[in-house]
């Protein structure tokens, strides 16, 4: 029957493949010296059917005690254990369960000191090997130049896919006929930064969720290159006292998205304020309390934030203006924007049924406009026929399109829409933030829950422009392109340089 072996034993023999065995390197566990062999205990050397000695296959007079007591390790053979072998040739003690089987020592490779002709052991068991890789990613993957130069194509693609996904997963979770906005770029930055630490399936399962290509090496440094002067977008993660962080996790985090995870008090209304606090001061106070409660036994918060502050390419008229708009089957009067020569790209889309617009704004984003062609057309009709290539088709061809004065009017927008990211997360078929979560990169404590998500969103557009309007009237010419929005329609905010979408977003009701 085979001995039990304990790491450390294991250890040391393993260390006798590069060189002989001596007394003073065979070692176990014992009550009275951690660093002792104890006579006929469990944790021993197997014999070799009482004929077999160290001497015969090494060369050395060493011989195994055999009195009772105990042989004592040197210091300059653990200082050797500790500094050259232990990380290359065995796992931690922690990481072996004890009820594990015997393992044998050495096989039958160049490196033994046995014969190899020399019969086995009955006690042996298999090899013990050492893992390849670490159970836990790090933080920071290394990204190479060639990778760099690539890798912010393939993340406006897949925040362009991710963006479709999201839109019918919040309309989901939306009364139907109501007005929403989020921001796809600021959730998939929230939810990159935690991929950061994420291991095992979650890594996997945010990938797919992402619309990430898998191990997407440069993914965080290329959000980082995907700012913009015109859009504020503020992440955190707050956690309880009792949730250890890993160093190299908030080393990480600071170093790609310019902040650590932050430890809350023992005090939930204090905690409260805490957070509510930091989502003002970083929001230019556009948004002063995303929570407005906060469980006692919160472990981990993720909490999102962002506002537009661009403006359009030209400022629309001054005067106030009211108009008809279409809302549940009935017309209201609602005040609009208009202009009798705003440079705009417009076409009819077949696939959807709907006229698509672009209006220019300031620090190279533009405002995308799809509405129904006509008000036998509904918006939830629309809705259904989007998605990912039909989406990245049309933004292709606005990119093609050429901007002309056309006459606009459409609604004064203000949008504001906040939403629990937990439900919006379960129905894209990602569980793992309340099941099975794995963030082994941000800290060891396995029993681990998401206890709040929040996604909040501010989006107001006025008459505000980055060019003033020209003092002269201007006539509507007859052949002058004419893009009127009076119903329900779906928008856009659109990153041109980067080409990835800001926001995302209806409009049911433009009174709301």
């Amino acid at each position: 029957m085979a001995s039990k072996l304990t790491p450390l034993t294991l250890l040391l023999l393993l260390l006798a493949g590069d060189r002989a065995f001596s007394d003073s390197e065979v070692t176990s566990h014992s009550s009275q010296d951690p660093l002792v062999v104890q006579e006929g205990s469990r944790d021993s050397v197997p014999e070799r059917d009482g004929s077999w000695s160290p001497t015969e296959h090494t060369g050395q007079s060493s011989t195994w005690p055999t009195t009772s007591g105990s042989t004592k390790i040197s210091n300059d053979t653990m200082d050797q254990v500790a500094n050259e072998s232990f990380i290359q040739h065995v796992q931690p003690a922690a990481q072996l369960p004890e009820d594990s089987p015997s393992q044998p020592l050495l096989n039958s490779s160049s490196q033994s000191p046995m014969n190899s002709s020399s019969p086995p052991s009955t006690a042996s068991a298999p090899p013990t090997q050492a893992p390849t890789e670490p159970l836990c990613p790090e933080p920071l993957a290394w990204c190479s130049d060639s990778d760099r130069d690539s890798s912010e194509a393939t993340l406006s693609e897949a925040l362009t896919d991710f963006s479709v996904k999201l839109y019918h997963a919040f309309s989901a979770t939306k009364k139907a006929e109501t007005n929403m906005a989020f921001s796809p770029f600021s959730i998939a930055s929230l939810l990159t930064q935690v991929l950061l630490g994420a291991g095992d399936s979650t890594k996997s399962n945010l990938e797919d969720i992402l619309s990430y290509p898998k191990d997407f090496a440069c993914v965080h440094q290329a959000l980082k290159a995907f700012s913009s002067k015109g859009v504020t977008s503020v992440s955190q993660i707050f956690h309880s006292p009792d949730l250890a962080i890993r160093d190299t996790y908030v080393n990480a985090s600071l170093s790609l998205y310019g902040s650590s995870p932050r430890v809350l008090g023992p005090d939930s209304d204090a905690n409260l304020k805490l957070i509510n606090t930091w989502v003002a001061e970083n929001t230019n106070h556009k948004i002063n309390e995303l929570l407005d409660s906060l469980p006692s036994d919160t472990r981990l918060v993720l909490l999102n934030a962002v506002y537009l502050s661009a403006k359009w390419k030209k400022t629309f008229e001054q005067k106030k203006m009211m108009a008809s708009f279409l809302y549940k089957n009935s017309m209201i009067k609602v005040p609009m924007l208009s202009s009798k020569k705003y440079p705009l790209a417009l076409f009819n889309d077949q696939t959807l049924k709907a006229k698509v617009g672009q209006l220019q704004l300031s620090h190279n984003l533009s405002f995308v406009i799809m509405v129904p062609q006509s008000p036998t057309h509904q918006l939830e009709a629309m809705e259904k026929a989007l998605n990912p290539t039909v989406f990245k088709a049309i933004l292709k061809k606005l990119e093609l399109s050429k901007f002309q004065p056309t006459y606009v009017m459409m609604p004064r927008i203000k949008v504001k829409s906040s939403q629990d990211m937990l439900s919006i997360m379960e129905k894209m078929e990602f569980f793992d933030f309340t099941y099975d979560l794995n963030l082994c990169g941000l800290t060891e404590d396995p029993d681990l829950q998401v206890s709040s998500m929040k996604h909040e969103t501010v989006l107001e557009l006025t008459e505000t422009g980055v060019e003033a309007a020209a003092a002269s009237t201007i006539s509507v010419a007859r052949n002058l392109l004419i893009f009127e929005v009076q119903q329900p329609f779906l928008f856009l905010l659109w990153d041109q340089r980067h080409k990835f979408p800001v926001f995302m977003g209806r409009v049911y009701d433009p009174r709301a």
